[in-house]
């Protein structure tokens, strides 16, 4: 028989878990809800749109994400791995460049020693 406080931990420890995945998944455009269902683009009264799950209940546990918001946040991870490529790419210009007059020096060392 299982000890009730351990079998409480334990539900206590899924809810937690389920609770980390749809924070995670209000986050960018949602391509899918954390319930599996379908993501549509609804608008309110005010005329602000928001991404929302098909099957909405205001438990916590589905989508409602501005879509404003949602865009901005995909911008900005676009920007970050952008900045990533170009630093990248910076490095390993210069990388080439120190190959490059190794190889020269190398060159004239073979040449030298014929």
């Amino acid at each position: 028989m299982m000890d009730p406080y351990f079998a409480d931990m334990k539900q206590h420890k899924r809810d937690t878990d389920w609770l980390y995945a749809i924070v995670d998944s209000h986050y960018c455009i949602p391509k899918k809800c954390t319930c599996g269902g379908a993501i549509t683009v609804e608008t309110d009264e005010r005329g602000r749109n928001y991404y929302v799950c098909k099957v909405f209940e205001d438990d916590g546990l589905h989508i409602l994400h501005a879509c404003l918001d949602a865009i901005e946040e995909e911008l900005n991870v676009l920007k970050r791995e952008y900045a990533d490529e170009v630093l990248l790419r910076c490095k390993l210009k210069y990388e080439l460049g120190l190959m490059r007059e190794e190889i020269k020096e190398l060159k004239k060392l073979f040449m030298e020693g014929r």
